[in-house]
Parts: C-alpha cells; sequence; structure tokens
C-alpha cells in the first residue's frame, strides 16, 4: 500500500554555468519548492500556489511534474493516482530551474510513496522527461542536480550517467534577475539562438574551460571555477536576450567576482564568490544595479550550492 502523503523540498538550480552547455548543473541553498503528494484513486491531479502559480498550467500533459507522474505511474504499473500539491517558491522562467524541481521533487516523492527503490540515475532519467514540457526537449543538467546536489556533470545522455563533486565550503553563489515577462516557451526558444555549427577554435576555448572548472570543484579551488566561467557558444548567442548583460557581468567582476554567467537559458544571471576574497552581499547588489541600468526592476540575492531534493515530512 502506498503511503498516505508525502512532502518533498526541491532546490533551485543553475546550469551551464558558462561553458558547460547541457552537462554542468548546481543545485542552490535557496529557493525551493515545497511538493505534497496524495495518492487518489485514478489519474493526475495538480494544483499550484506561490510564486506566479497562475502562469503554470495543471493539466498534467503540459506540467513537468505531471508528465512525471503519468510516465511513472505507467512505467511501473501503479494502480492509484496522484494528487501533487506545489508550492512555487522558484520564479518560473528565469533560469533558476523551476521545471526541474517540480519534476525532480515528483520523482522522489513517487519514489518513496510506492517504495520503487530507484537509484539517482534512474530519477533523473524519469525526471528529465518532465522538462519535456518547458524546454521542448528532455535534458537533465537541472532535475541531476536538484536531485544530487551539489556540482554535476552529465557524462552521457544515454545512458544517464553523472559525476557528482562537492562544492568548495568558501563559495557562495550570487543570483539576479530583470523583473521582465517571459514567454511559456522560454527554454525552447532559448534554444533555438544556439547555432547548431561550432567553430573549432570556440570547441576547444569551451573543452578547455569546461575542463578548468571540472578540476576546481575537484580540487575545491574557487578561484578555478569562477575563471572558468567563460563561454564562447551559447551565451553570445543569447546575450541579445537579457537587457543589461553586460553591465550586469562587468559590475560583478568590479565588486570581486570570480566569474559570472547566464544562469541556464536566462534570464537570471549568476555569479561565483570566493568568500574570503569578497563580498557576497556587494556583488548580488551591483548586478541588481546593472540590470537597473537597463531600466528594469531587478531582484538579487546571495546563497550557496546546496543539497538535493530531500523529504520534509512523510505519513
Amino acid at each position: 500500500m502506498p503511503l498516505s502523503q508525502v512532502t518533498v523540498k526541491a532546490p533551485a538550480t543553475t546550469a551551464n554555468l558558462g561553458p558547460g552547455f547541457d552537462v554542468f548543473g548546481l543545485a542552490l541553498e535557496q529557493p525551493s519548492d515545497k511538493v505534497t503528494i496524495i495518492p487518489i484513486s485514478r489519474g493526475v491531479k495538480i494544483e499550484v500556489t506561490g510564486l506566479s502559480a497562475a502562469t503554470i498550467p495543471t493539466a498534467p500533459e503540459k506540467n513537468t511534474a505531471g508528465i512525471v507522474a503519468n510516465q511513472m505511474l505507467k512505467e511501473f504499473s501503479l494502480k492509484a493516482g496522484v494528487f501533487i500539491k506545489i508550492e512555487k517558491g522558484i520564479l518560473p522562467r528565469m533560469g533558476l530551474g523551476s521545471s526541474a524541481a517540480s519534476a525532480a521533487a515528483v520523482a522522489y516523492g513517487l519514489n518513496l510513496m510506492f517504495a520503487l527503490k530507484l537509484d539517482n540515475k534512474q530519477l533523473i532519467r524519469l525526471a528529465a522527461k518532465g522538462e519535456v514540457a518547458s524546454a521542448g526537449s528532455e535534458h537533465a543538467d537541472n532535475v541531476s542536480a536538484a536531485i544530487c546536489g551539489d556540482f554535476i556533470i552529465i557524462k552521457s545522455y544515454n545512458p544517464i550517467e553523472i559525476v557528482n563533486l562537492k562544492s568548495p565550503p568558501e563559495m557562495e553563489v550570487c543570483v539576479a534577475f530583470p523583473h521582465m515577462t517571459t514567454p511559456s516557451n522560454k527554454t525552447k526558444k532559448a534554444r533555438s539562438a544556439v547555432s547548431k555549427l561550432v567553430p573549432i577554435d570556440k570547441l576547444v576555448h569551451n573543452v578547455g574551460k569546461a575542463a578548468a572548472m571540472a578540476s576546481g570543484f575537484a580540487t575545491g579551488d574557487v578561484d578555478l571555477i569562477g575563471e572558468s566561467m567563460s563561454d564562447a557558444v551559447v551565451e553570445p548567442a543569447r546575450a541579445f536576450l537579457i537587457p543589461g548583460y553586460e553591465q550586469v557581468k562587468e559590475n560583478a567582476l568590479k565588486a570581486g567576482a570570480c566569474g559570472v554567467a547566464v544562469s541556464g537559458a536566462g534570464p537570471a544571471m549568476i555569479s561565483i564568490v570566493n568568500k574570503k576574497k569578497a563580498d557576497a552581499s556587494k556583488v548580488a547588489s551591483v548586478m541588481k544595479t546593472g540590470f537597473e541600468s537597463a531600466g528594469l526592476k531587478a531582484t538579487a540575492f546571495a546563497t550557496r550550492p546546496g543539497k538535493g531534493v530531500r523529504l520534509l515530512e512523510l505519513e
């Protein structure tokens, strides 16, 4: 028999971190979503509250959580339905893994509710299917970070293989995003801006930076991580979608950030800060000013790398 209720917390995530398109992901300590799953007789029902709840579809086939739930009910022949209550603490369509948090939470929660005994790779495979609703395709960078926590590298998509590395204790992350309307298919649109053909010199640049960043996480070198946040392929093609992009980047680096990049498909931007060398709250503040220089209101805050989805309540 399934449990009567499972409540989990899923973190915001940032993907790419510059050179790691569809390969790098990082979980954040804040913000997060709270998801409660209750078994019902049949079907999937979804209720959404919290930030921009009215803009999030509740039809299961159009909601990341609903797609994952339907897949798992079918794949594991579960003789029940589920009612999913999503409390959004992660603002949708900002590039902070809002859809991934919902997908990861449901995969993790249903695994507990029905005692499926799935490992992280299986959970990632299932959660990635939910990203079709927001991105138009399965991609695992955000959901992997949301499930595993800290820094992840997607080693392979078929089959799913990941490397999970701890973040250095002195590493802080500044997040800033403009208050602007983004389309419901924002991620899909941003992906379409990326060229399918990459010049060899840009490929070499990105491989070098990505390798250096992975090395930075492996050795605990915050400065090397930040210095490696340079993308010659994806970010230049998307920068025009983000008002204030150049000013945000310049402000953060002047205030002591080790590196700056667009968070996922944007428009949020992140910077990495070594707390031994700079004040993350000041970096966040000047990133906010950078967006405001483009005539937009903005939100900015400092946080840290975070843990993956976790259980809050079990009944």
